[in-house]
């Protein structure tokens, strides 16, 4: 397979696509593990398109990662179903709830089960690692928010995952990696908020979808992979290196930005649930990513160094930040409305 369009491909992506509408839809934790596997079998000759060597050792990689999180979930869910009423209602605090919990974490590539992620992604295509990091996370974590047990377990995991992602990103030289450690750090607010608020979950994925996915596709385009190459003088690249800047602010959290507002309402649910611990430690694991975010900035504004002595600068800046601001007020209605509505009881 090459990389003209196929029948094939439009038919794995509907694959993929019926997967995530069927462990949605479900109520029935068979049904979800089918839905979890149908993805699975969608996604994977999609990472194949070009039939390279790197791609088929990515895709292999992620191939044995899922087959084993798949493996140990359903396991569980058979073991815990014996132990149980009805599929439907498995929540007890037998020795396999925890594995359960486990296996969902690998699947999300959170810490401390996060070390095939980083060597998986680092030669993918900048499409299927947007994929990876945004659409594959969606089912277990709906999967995770459905479960009512061992909390202990998904904190934990979201305190390592916003400290450790943090740090490894640091010095590193591929923007794919620190694409990818930036995931996991993104990960652990994702994670806490998860068993509290299922729309406030899903809106921080999807306003994390909404900054990375021109980011991935600039990069695509240019093809752009390492660090370095953001220096390389091109005269007309300036004005898209200024929405990049705006695109990397708004990662990194930095208010007016809409990724401000995203940390903003996890922070305002958690300390509503007395989680004042935790908050500290995932704002602390925030402030160490800012030096990795930072230092893309400086690269970016020595590339475009010139655009600022232009007329046009201010202008510039008012329209970028007019549509960072534009942005947070087209999400503000529907996070109160999250906040103050949907809360578990």
């Amino acid at each position: 397979m090459n990389n003209k369009f196929f029948p094939a491909n439009f038919m794995f992506i509907i694959m993929m696509i019926m997967g995530t509408i069927m462990f949605l839809s479900s109520s029935h934790w068979l049904m979800m593990w089918m839905g979890l596997e149908l993805n699975l079998m969608g996604i994977l000759p999609l990472m194949n398109i070009k039939s390279k060597n790197f791609e088929i050792e990515s895709s292999m990689k992620y191939f044995i990662i899922q087959s084993m999180s798949s493996s140990l979930f359903i396991s569980s869910s058979i073991f815990m179903y014996m132990s149980s009423i009805s599929m439907f209602s498995m929540f007890n605090n037998s020795l396999f709830s925890p594995i359960m919990i486990i296996s969902l974490l690998i699947k999300l590539g959170s810490a401390p089960f996060h070390f095939w992620l980083p060597s998986m992604c680092k030669q993918m295509s900048w499409l299927m690692l947007f994929l990876i990091l945004t659409w594959q996370k969606l089912a277990p974590l709906f999967m995770l928010s459905f479960i009512n047990f061992n909390y202990i377990i998904m904190i934990l995991s979201a305190f390592m995952s916003s400290i450790l992602g943090s740090i490894q990103a640091i010095n590193q030289s591929s923007l794919q990696l620190i694409m990818v450690y930036s995931s996991i750090s993104h990960l652990g607010w994702m994670l806490p908020i998860c068993f509290i608020n299922n729309f406030l979950m899903f809106n921080y994925l999807l306003i994390y979808t909404i900054i990375i996915l021109p980011m991935f596709i600039t990069f695509s385009m240019k093809s752009t992979f390492f660090t370095y190459s953001l220096t390389e003088q091109n005269m007309y690249m300036n004005k898209e290196n200024i929405f990049t800047m705006m695109l990397i602010l708004s990662l990194a959290g930095i208010p007016p930005t809409l990724g401000f507002l995203s940390k903003l309402m996890v922070l305002n649910s958690l300390l509503n649930m007395n989680m004042i611990l935790l908050s500290l430690l995932l704002f602390i694991g925030t402030l160490i990513s800012l030096y990795f975010y930072l230092n893309l900035m400086m690269l970016l504004m020595i590339k475009s160094f010139f655009m600022f002595k232009t007329n046009k600068m201010m202008t510039n800046m008012k329209s970028i930040m007019c549509f960072n601001m534009l942005g947070t007020i087209i999400f503000i209605p529907m996070l109160l409305y999250a906040m103050n509505i949907l809360n578990k009881s």
